[in-house]
């Protein structure tokens, strides 16, 4: 992991820490005095040491831009975890050769320690929602392997597990099995009526290459192309980020960029960028967004049309880029300067112009980013949410007036910028999922005691309302997934690993965990 830089100092020339002064820090984030940047949140609760979430501070840009490597851990680790056990029986050693779903009544129960044998469900409290089904990790032959690419369909799901993409029904069995020739190595977010362009390795070692576009629906390869070659670096194809809106897909990796349809795979430009200038990253779903910068310090933001044509572009304020984008429809990016110390976050209207600068004042922010070194994952960061007024952005965990820890999650007007209303709760991360009507969805972390919830929070804010309280035979199977995508949709909550560790030691790890009234 990069080094972790001392404090920024304040920036004076910082555009948007004048529209929003606070004296002493370097951009509209503020991150409190004496908290060191990289350093775990107070104790008290709190996801495993080993994941990975961004601390939006004072020096914004260290810890958005490509490349800046300020992450925090959340919270403490296993070895801090004192589970409570349901059962004195040693469960049973895992046999991972195929990642099958494994009834949760058979020895590789999603409770694990907490689990024994048992069904975790026999162990179910009164209110606990229930273990639809789960899979158990695939068996890795090094330390670490990403597994990009999820999706929610109408009665399954789709995983992918290294070179094989798999379709999941509601109750766990299989609706089928897709084998690639090497393993998915990167896959958009969303999906376009079923459809989706996923890219796998190439002949070269760590090239992320190919692309095949999947019929979800059907478990079928509809075509395969090599990715186009574009950059002086084309060929290499590291790190490779895709989003996907309509027919579009939006590729960048380093040192090279593009634009290929859905339907067949071909290229198409927008224009071409002038030799000076490269493609910082894509952010797809609702609409296809492309931010680039310039070796002048001039930076763009763009929206791409369903037929390939920009439709507007936003001027960044010389000395700034796009480090990241939180949301494509309403659009809300967060900026920073070359020297990665000041920045801010910004609301960009449908027109393409600066709608609002979110007043952040001095508290520190943790939305979920991951590791992205070069930046090319630019639309990638969970424990977001926005509706067509509002961005809601979860606070990092901090000590309250006690002796106990607090996290909040806060609610921006994108009109005016300013701060609307905040909810808190106690010893746990509170993380949103989506917005639903009027409502926001959001995910209680496990603490070290106590399993997750899944909340609703009215408009107004106000005491959060429980729709689903995860059980204790799980938590620490829901605690254990080193990176994951948390979705709720339609009363189910899934959590889907984005990278196995091949630890085998303690708890078996994860690759899919369902749960459901």
């Amino acid at each position: 992991m990069p080094g972790v830089p001392g404090p920024p100092q304040p920036d004076p020339s910082n555009p948007y820490a004048q529209a929003h002064p606070q004296p002493g820090f370097g951009g509209p984030y503020g991150t409190p005095p004496g908290q060191p940047y990289g350093a775990p949140p107070p104790g008290g609760g709190g996801q495993d040491k080993k994941r990975k979430a961004l601390i939006i501070g004072a020096a914004v840009a260290v810890l958005l831009a490509a490349g800046g490597g300020v992450y925090a851990a959340v919270g403490g680790g296993d070895d801090a975890k004192k589970p409570r056990a349901t059962s004195t029986t040693a469960p049973a050693k895992q046999n991972k050769q195929d990642p099958t779903t494994q009834p949760t009544g058979d020895d590789n129960n999603a409770g694990g320690r907490d689990g024994g044998d048992n069904d975790p469900n026999d162990a179910r409290q009164a209110g606990e929602a229930k273990l639809l089904y789960q899979t158990p990790a695939p068996e890795v032959t090094k330390s670490g392997v990403d597994v990009p690419g999820f999706w929610v369909m109408k009665g399954f799901v789709v995983k992918t597990v290294q070179d094989k993409v798999i379709a999941y029904k509601d109750d766990g069995s299989k609706k089928w099995t897709l084998s690639l020739p090497k393993a998915v190595c990167a896959a958009p977010n969303s999906q376009t009526d079923g459809k989706v362009v996923v890219a796998y390795g190439g002949n070269r070692k760590d090239s992320c290459s190919q692309l095949a576009l999947l019929d979800l629906n059907k478990g079928t390869k509809l075509w395969d192309h090599d990715a186009p070659e574009a950059g002086p670096f084309g060929s290499d194809y590291n790190s490779m980020g895709m989003s996907q809106s309509g027919d579009l897909v939006g590729l960048s990796w380093f040192g090279g960029s593009a634009i290929v349809k859905v339907g067949d795979g071909k290229e198409v430009s927008p224009g071409e960028l002038s030799p000076a200038c490269s493609v910082d990253g894509f952010a797809g779903g609702k609409a296809l967004l492309r931010a680039y910068s310039c070796n002048d310090g001039t930076a763009k933001l763009q929206k791409v049309t369903p037929n390939g044509k920009i439709k507007w572009a936003y001027t960044v304020r010389k000395g700034y880029k796009v480090s990241k984008i939180f949301s494509t429809s309403p659009a809300v990016i967060a900026l920073s300067n070359e020297d990665r110390k000041s920045g801010g976050i910004l609301a960009i209207s449908e027109s393409g112009k600066e709608r609002s600068v979110l007043d952040l004042g001095k508290q520190s922010y943790q939305p979920q980013c991951g590791l992205d070194i070069f930046g090319t994952n630019m639309g990638g960061c969970q424990g977001v949410a926005a509706s067509a007024d509002t961005f809601y952005l979860p606070t990092e965990m901090k000590q309250d007036s006690g002796s106990g820890s607090m996290t909040e999650i806060h609610a921006f007007d994108l009109n005016s910028g300013k701060k609307k209303w905040a909810v808190t709760v106690d010893g746990r991360m509170l993380l949103p999922l989506r917005v639903d009507g009027k409502n926001l969805i959001a995910y209680e972390e496990p603490s070290y005691d106590h399993a997750g919830l899944v909340v609703s929070i009215g408009p107004g804010g106000g005491k959060p309302k429980t729709l689903l309280q995860l059980p204790e035979a799980t938590r620490g199977a829901e605690d254990g997934f080193y990176s994951a995508t948390r979705t709720y949709e339609d009363g189910t909550f899934y959590i889907a690993s984005n990278r196995l560790t091949g630890n085998t030691s303690g708890e078996s790890e994860k690759l899919l965990m369902v749960f459901g009234s």
